[in-house]
């Protein structure tokens, strides 16, 4: 069967969104910033992105200097820089979408990570990978059916095109048995316009293309949730400040991590948002 990579609008029904996801693995949902939001947040990260240097500042090994590139600019803590991203975060499509996959088998998920990645020109394409398997150790031991850990995100703040790095996809590849490999016939390109967004399961083979442009940026904001039962790729108590944090919208404390999942993540063995109640 040949792959492919549906488009849906902002305003498809949720029925249909879940049903792309649970068939293909990603889903491309055009036009779900309005231009207002676009905007905002494209100024909020241009006085950050333009400040930094592509490459990582702190890697955590060879292997993280490998993956995430020499020619990306890459940063995080996105709810303590940009107002509007908490919107983005809270989008009905998102988390309609991780309700969906997500709470059949968790009391709630927490956001794993928000990223700004902007790919410079001369950036070769990322290895395919699944972004579960930061979770290696541990569920992905397990063989036959499991619960899916991640409902994503990659949100085209430029257009995303073949040929300026558009995420390499693998449509139907969160059905594989993991040590099934891709073939260049099997991967598609999400291009889609800024504004948009692809949508994807953590166990569906993804990675970002190569910059084969001039002069020409993609700016792309990585956003994922993930089972409330497992550690986070990023600490959010420390990249989203205390003081921020008790001025954001109760669900979104909550999905920073401000909300205990049952005796996980407790303080004083009790409900961690007290910390967000005291003066």
């Amino acid at each position: 069967m040949t792959p492919s990579l549906k488009h849906v609008s902002a305003d498809a029904l949720p029925a249909d969104l879940h049903g792309h996801i649970a068939r293909d693995g990603a889903v491309v949902v055009d036009g779900i910033l309005s231009a207002a939001q676009l905007d905002a947040i494209n100024a909020d990260f241009d006085r950050i992105a333009d400040t930094l240097s592509p490459g990582l500042r702190n890697a955590t090994g060879k292997a993280a200097e490998e993956f995430n590139g020499s020619r990306t600019v890459r940063f995080d803590g996105l709810p303590a820089k940009s107002d509007t991203f908490t919107d983005v975060m809270l989008l009905p499509q998102l988390t309609g979408a991780a309700d969906h996959f997500l709470l059949p088998h968790c009391l709630d998920y927490l956001l794993n990570t928000g990223q700004l990645i902007e790919i410079h020109p001369g950036e070769d394409a990322q290895r395919l990978h699944r972004d579960e398997d930061a979770w290696r150790y541990g569920p992905l031991d397990a063989t036959g059916p499991r619960a899916q850990l991640q409902v994503e995100a990659l949100f085209a703040l430029s257009d995303f095109t073949s040929d300026n790095g558009a995420t390499r996809v693998v449509p139907g590849s969160h059905l594989w048995p993991h040590d099934r490999d891709a073939g260049d016939g099997d991967i598609l390109q999400a291009e889609m316009a800024a504004g948009s967004a692809l949508v994807y399961l953590g166990s569906t083979l993804h990675g970002g293309g190569a910059n084969r442009t001039a002069a020409e940026k993609r700016r792309g904001m990585f956003v994922g949730y993930v089972s409330g039962w497992l550690r986070t790729e990023e600490n959010m108590f420390l990249t989203v400040p205390l003081d921020l944090a008790k001025r954001l919208p109760r669900r979104a404390q909550e999905l920073l991590g401000y909300k205990a999942h049952r005796g996980i993540g407790v303080v004083d063995v009790g409900d961690p948002m007290v910390m967000l109640e005291q003066g």
